[in-house]
């Protein structure tokens, strides 16, 4: 559990979820259920899981769980951005590729008609600086080094 403690203050300090009360307010309700119930998966602002969180993040210990619990990987929240959408616009290569293993959709259209990868445009803009941006080659080969 202690590295799920980690991951959850990863996603406490992103710019975003730190900006936003509602998403603040999740996040620490969910990290004490989560103490005391166990690793599940609840709905947050804007209908976004905490696969979606936990990719944004690059917490792959905590989103693994998730999905080894039944977590749908291609999961959408309100504007359809699939968990991939936000790993690749956050730059969480890692949570990327944890994903693509187990066979989230690279094709998969949000609201915007934009498949996942697309969103790697934003990785690293000052919106998504928390993280180490992932450049788009490394992104592209991830389908071939996984056989999609």
């Amino acid at each position: 559990m202690e590295i799920i403690d980690k991951e959850f203050e990863l996603m406490k300090e992103l710019s975003e979820n730190k900006s936003n009360n509602d998403i603040s307010i999740y996040l620490d309700e969910t990290h004490s259920k989560i103490q005391l119930r166990g690793i599940y998966n609840p709905r947050g602002p804007y209908k976004r899981s905490l696969a979606h969180f936990a990719a944004m993040g690059d917490c792959v210990t905590l989103l693994e769980r998730l999905l080894d619990l039944g977590t749908p990987v291609d999961d959408l929240d309100q504007n359809k951005p699939t968990p991939l959408s936000w790993a690749a616009e956050y730059g969480s290569l890692r949570a990327a590729k944890a994903l693509l293993k187990k066979r989230a959709k690279i094709n998969s259209l949000d609201d915007m008609y934009k498949p996942p990868l697309t969103w790697l445009e934003y990785a690293g803009s000052t919106e998504c600086k928390d993280l180490e941006a992932t450049s788009r080659v490394e992104f592209e080969a991830t389908p071939v080094i996984f056989g999609l």
